[in-house]
């Protein structure tokens, strides 16, 4: 009788603990965003891949969406995205690479970002951060975008920490300060963003950007949840107010699959 009970729990353990010990490299992920309330047209479409530098585990006893960060594991990130109901379509393109390992508390990033919105327009931005402890980093970037007219230098001191509460439920609280400049005027801006995991599949999350003395800011609500270790699907409300302009909000909606 133990052999069999001891047999029958080797069988559950089986099933369970692939999911938990797995290990994936790659992620692909896809997205809609509304950019109008009132669906009139306005829409952007994303995709995105991600290479991660080393394997990518859950074993840190992290959310899932947070296992990268926790575990200090670099990536490289490609990113499209198609805008509709502007006249003509808007294309933007993404690379972006993320250098962190487990062996060191330095990480490095570095991106450019293009869009055909207007002529020529290409943005770089390169940044550091430091691992205080797991889970705790602080960093600064600087970044620059080119444009016809000109371009402007913008940088940024952040910061992000992952707490541990009870019971297997974790809270993230990510933020910073940035300075940009075209030459002839600057405007600061600030950010803040709030993540609560009930479980280690689901986070729900409350973000703000504010810029221009607090009279423009963004907000966003979103949820994510894990419908299996390697998939997730997410969705998000975000309002922008404007100063001396309408005020605009938009639904997106998306996935993505490890492996």
């Amino acid at each position: 009788m133990k052999t069999k009970l001891a047999t029958l729990s080797m069988v559950a353990l089986s099933s369970i603990v692939p999911s938990l010990r797995a290990e994936y490299t790659a992620e692909v992920s896809l997205g809609y965003q509304n950019l109008d309330s009132n669906f009139s047209g306005e829409d952007l479409y994303l995709g995105g891949f991600t290479i991660y530098t080393s394997s990518l585990d859950y074993l840190g006893k992290t959310p899932y969406d947070e296992a990268a960060f926790f575990n200090k594991v670099g990536q490289v990130d490609l990113q499209y995205g198609l805008a509709t109901g502007f006249g003509e379509d808007i294309n933007t393109y993404g690379l972006a690479y993320t250098h962190q390992n487990r062996d060191s508390d330095h990480g490095f990033s570095a991106s450019w970002f293009s869009t055909d919105v207007m002529d020529d327009f290409n943005a770089y931005q390169v940044g550091y951060h430091y691992f205080l402890q797991q889970g705790f980093t602080v960093g600064a970037e600087v970044a620059l975008a080119d444009f016809d007219e000109g371009h402007a230098w913008s940088y940024a001191l952040n910061s992000k920490r992952l707490f541990a509460l009870e019971n297997d439920r974790w809270f993230t609280l990510e933020g910073g300060f940035g300075w940009a400049n075209n030459g002839s005027e600057g405007d600061w801006s600030l950010n803040a963003l709030a993540t609560y995991y009930p479980t280690a599949r689901t986070g729900v999350g409350i973000g703000t950007t504010t810029t221009d003395r607090l009279s423009d800011f963004n907000t966003v609500l979103s949820a994510t949840h894990y419908l299996k270790p390697n998939l997730a699907v997410n969705v998000s409300y975000n309002r922008d107010f404007i100063k001396n302009a309408s005020d605009s909000d938009g639904v997106s909606v998306g996935g993505k699959f490890r492996f």
